[in-house]
């Protein structure tokens, strides 16, 4: 269970974000990169041949695994793995800067796993064996970028995935 400290500390935070958009915005804008120079991938077939992986920012897990650990200053930046035959109702959202209940309510507005299986076979050729759940409610951005997102990268390059459909949380 969170603590007080932590339960105040994202109650805050989502009542920044409500009632103070623009100093939200530039204090959450400050802690991001930008990315400099172009990116060179395009894609290389038709998307009806592509597998498609899932990844979400928005703190969503399988019920049995543990949650994110939102109860740290630098945010938790490890990922969990989601099986393309998870169903919506065995997954949940961890996260402490916004608010889960709506995603907790209907995980497809942060996670649309089975409305993209239902391309399966005809848009795209399959959906990845694994998709994943990250937790975006960090401040400090290199462990994501240095350690979890090389790791990401090699299983779904394993896993021969052409595109990452990448959702916010």
């Amino acid at each position: 269970m969170l603590s007080l400290y932590y339960k105040l500390r994202s109650k805050v935070a989502i009542g920044w974000s409500k009632y103070f958009p623009k100093s939200y915005k530039k204090f959450t804008l400050s802690n991001t990169r930008v990315w400099e120079g172009p990116i060179n991938n395009s894609l290389q077939k038709p998307l009806s041949q592509c597998r498609v992986a899932l990844l979400t920012s928005a703190g969503v897990h399988l019920q049995n695994d543990a949650p994110f650990n939102v109860e740290t200053l630098d945010g938790d930046h490890s990922y969990r793995i989601i099986p393309p035959d998870t169903q919506h109702s065995e997954l949940k959202a961890t996260h402490i800067y916004y608010d889960t209940k709506h995603a907790n309510i209907d995980i497809s507005i942060v996670f649309p796993l089975e409305q993209l299986k239902e391309l399966e076979g005809h848009s795209i050729h399959a959906v990845s064996n694994c998709n994943f759940g990250l937790n975006g409610g960090t401040l400090n951005h290199e462990p994501h970028e240095k350690i979890t997102a090389p790791k990401v990268a090699d299983i779904l390059k394993k896993d021969r995935v052409d595109i990452a459909f990448l959702v916010p949380g």
